[in-house]
Order: C-alpha cells, then sequence, then structure tokens
C-alpha cells in the first residue's frame, strides 16, 4: 500500500518534478489555493440562477445536482444556494432546519463560468503550471462538492482527470486505491467495505490542496464532522484522443443548439426558419421529389457557408485564440453589460493576460481576450499599435488611445467590420471592457 506524501511548501517547480502524474501528495496549509468560501458562494449562487433558467427537459444537462440521502433529486429549486442565503455557512443553517439528520450532496460542475472573479484567480493559480507542462487543449473543468454525505455519491471510480482538490471548509476524507479493488466487469462500485485494506487514505480541512493523477481509483469521504466544502480542479490526461478537438472545432461552427436564445439569435445559423413540417411527403406514393424540403436545403446552405475553406479558417484561428486566452478553464463567465467610454476616462490591460491579436485570411485583424474573441477589425498598423499601448499594462486615455484614427469612414454594406475610426476603436474598447480586459483606473 502506498504511502500518502505530505509537505507544507507548495512550489509548481517542485510539484512537476516530483508529483505531476506520478503520485498523490497532500499540501498543508500552504496559503496557497486560489478559491475562497466566499468567491465559491457567490459562484454557486450565480449557478443557481443559470439553472433556474434552463428547461427542466430529460436531454438538458444542468450544472448542478443535488441528492438527498443518495437520492437525486429532480426538481432542486428549493435545495440550492441563493444569494440571500448570504454566505455558504447561510447556506448550510437553512437546509439544516429543513433537512435536520438527513445527509445531503450538492454537486456543481463549470463552477468557474459562473463567476469572472473565481475564473480569474484559477487562471492565474494555473497559470504557472502551463508554463512548464502545457496548456490542455480541451481545458480544465471546476467543480464543487458541498454537504454532508456519507461518501460520493457515484462511488469509488477512476476519472480520466488529473486532480487537485482544493478544502474550503469542514474536514474531507479521500481513499485510493492504486489499483482496482474489484474484480467485477463495472466501472464504479458503491459498497467499497471489502476493500478498505487495500486503501489509503488522505485526511484534508481548510487551506489544504491535495493531488492525486488520473490512475488513482478515488472516493470522497465525509469525517462525520459536519458539512465540508472543496472545490476540485480535473485536467484531462488520459483517454482525450485527437478526434475530441476535431469534433469541438466543428461544434463551434454547426452545432450552436445549447446557445442562450440570445445569443442564438446572433449566429449565422439562426437563419434557417423554414418549419420542419414538409406537407406534401406521402403524397407522391414513394417517389422522392427531386428537390429537398426547405429547412434541408436552408440547413445545407447554412452549412456550406460556414465550411467554406477561408471561413472554417478563421472559425479556427478564433477558436484556438479563444483557447489561449482563457488559460485552460472554458466556458469562460458571460461577458458583462457594455458601458460607454469617455475619451477622458484612463484604462490599462493585465499585461500578464495581454489582449491576443493577428491577421485573418481576409487581411483583417482578429482578437481574444479572457476567452472572448473578436473578427472583422479593419485598419492597419494603427490597430496593431493600439493593441501594443495596451498591452503595456500602463494606464492610457480612452482619448489617447483613439485620437490617430480618421474621424469618420465611408459608408459600408459589411455591418459585421469593426472599421478603424474613432468611433469604431471606442466600439472595440468597449467590447474589451465587457470581457473584462480592460478596466479603468483613476
Amino acid at each position: 500500500m502506498p504511502a500518502l506524501e505530505i509537505t507544507h511548501r507548495f512550489d509548481w517547480d517542485t510539484f512537476v518534478a516530483r508529483y505531476w502524474n506520478q503520485r498523490p501528495v497532500l499540501f498543508k496549509g500552504t496559503g496557497a489555493s486560489p478559491f475562497t468560501a466566499e468567491d465559491t458562494f457567490e459562484a454557486a449562487a450565480s449557478a443557481t440562477r443559470h439553472y433556474l433558467s434552463r428547461s427542466y427537459a430529460s436531454n438538458s444537462r444542468p450544472e448542478i445536482t443535488f441528492t438527498v440521502d443518495r437520492l437525486r433529486q429532480l426538481f432542486a429549486r428549493e435545495w440550492l444556494p441563493q444569494a440571500k442565503d448570504g454566505s455558504l455557512d447561510g447556506y448550510d443553517a437553512r437546509l439544516a432546519a429543513r433537512l435536520g439528520e438527513q445527509r445531503y450532496a450538492l454537486i456543481v460542475s463549470s463552477l468557474h463560468s459562473f463567476s469572472h472573479l473565481l475564473w480569474s484567480r484559477e487562471r492565474d493559480f494555473f497559470s504557472e503550471l502551463w508554463r512548464r507542462v502545457g496548456l490542455p487543449q480541451s481545458g480544465g473543468i471546476t467543480t464543487l462538492f458541498h454537504g454532508t454525505y456519507e461518501s460520493s455519491p457515484v462511488g469509488v471510480h477512476m476519472d480520466r482527470f488529473t486532480t487537485f482538490l482544493f478544502a474550503l471548509r469542514g474536514r474531507k476524507r479521500m481513499r485510493f486505491w492504486a489499483r482496482r479493488p474489484w474484480r467485477e466487469d463495472v466501472s464504479t462500485i458503491l459498497d467499497y467495505q471489502p476493500y478498505l485494506k487495500s486503501s489509503f487514505v488522505a485526511e484534508v480541512e481548510p487551506g489544504d490542496i491535495l493531488y492525486w493523477p488520473s490512475t488513482y481509483y478515488h472516493v470522497g469521504e465525509n469525517t462525520g464532522t459536519g458539512v465540508a466544502s472543496s472545490v476540485n480542479v480535473g485536467i484531462p490526461i488520459s483517454g482525450h484522443p485527437p478526434l475530441f478537438s476535431v469534433d469541438d472545432l466543428l461544434r463551434g461552427m454547426l452545432d450552436e443548439t445549447s446557445l442562450a436564445e440570445q445569443q442564438w439569435k446572433q449566429t449565422r445559423l439562426a437563419r434557417v426558419k423554414a418549419s420542419p413540417l414538409d406537407r406534401g411527403a406521402f403524397e407522391n406514393k414513394g417517389v422522392l421529389s427531386a428537390r429537398l424540403p426547405r429547412a434541408l436545403a436552408e440547413a445545407v446552405e447554412a452549412f456550406h457557408d460556414v465550411s467554406a475553406p477561408q471561413e472554417a479558417q478563421r472559425h479556427i484561428q478564433a477558436t484556438w485564440m479563444k483557447r489561449l486566452s482563457a488559460g485552460g478553464f472554458e466556458p469562460v463567465p458571460a461577458p458583462a453589460r457594455t458601458r460607454r467610454l469617455r475619451d477622458s476616462q484612463r484604462i490599462r490591460v493585465d499585461s500578464r493576460f495581454p489582449v491576443l491579436f493577428e491577421r485573418d485570411g481576409a487581411r483583417q485583424w482578429l482578437c481574444a481576450v479572457n476567452g472572448h474573441a473578436l473578427r472583422g477589425i479593419g485598419g492597419g498598423k494603427t490597430v496593431e499599435t493600439l493593441f501594443q499601448r495596451l498591452n503595456t499594462g500602463r494606464a492610457v486615455s480612452v482619448g489617447e488611445l483613439i485620437q490617430p484614427f480618421r474621424a469618420r469612414h465611408t459608408a459600408t454594406h459589411d455591418a459585421d467590420i469593426i472599421a478603424a475610426t474613432r468611433d469604431g476603436m471606442r466600439s472595440l474598447l468597449e467590447k474589451l471592457h465587457t470581457f473584462r480586459s480592460i478596466t479603468l483606473t483613476p
């Protein structure tokens, strides 16, 4: 049985050399964690708002799972964290009054997508790891585990992710097996009592960071001391063939059905408006018409549009730039509301996470920041200079940045082009501000 190594100092060079994808390690009370209970609660409450706005359809994929005594609650509204709870402590108190001694588990996946503050601190923390081992092309996953559950609802299992556990509140025990302890042809088990002797455990408490490679079977356990909260970050290591990346690129062009309604209306595929019902399809005595139904014809036309070589190249280019600027954690938080920027306002960009920019095949600029991309930016060297000035990290006024550009621009029929004018560049800066790349300074 392997022994768990425990250390009180965290640094990335030592971690990569001794532990990365090799063996579990527990970092005790290092203060290195990027997560706080306050930020985590705000992200969880935001996830609740998003969850309640989604469909309850059986084929939907909600980011929140809630169980009571291992039974998943299909309608979980009353059990989820809400802003009025004020904190995780307030949330726990509300549930305790309702559930008494019943054990519960709250699991929130894609937690980073619901809070820019939490996401940005997480990206900052892991950027040092990516510099040493490389950026995960499919991105890491961030999951909140919270509750009084006796053991993980899914039981003993092995992930395709190498995992960091950041303990926030309470005490938790993680139990590990270096190899699968059972012989049955199943991927998980709930009753693992017969296999305890071959396991080893890690006891974690607030401030600890626990790491284990993807090759270890594991299960989380409650130590019996009340509510425990942790954030797990999984990084794909095995079982992720290159085909997944191709599928991901195609989905970005074609499968936009998971977008919110307002986002969907802004896509080019939204122009497929024909009814899916085809009158007269069964009236030709088995002889098919030479013409496709209108809905299929429009879909084929839209597919042809987005998959044309030049358009596909732009899409792939923008997708890669978004992924780089997302820092390994997608989906990223939604943009903020647009705010008018005045000439006198001074702005700056964090030089550690600059605006990525380059030319596309049409000799226009595209840029990406914080996991968002803008395409079709017109202009030449002056636009490049604007990006370079932003990326120095020094504060500069909006008026000074846009002054080199023309005051007006000849009318164009292409509404998707951001013109290289003062108004166009102000609009560009306002977009970067909604992406939270630009901050206002005194």
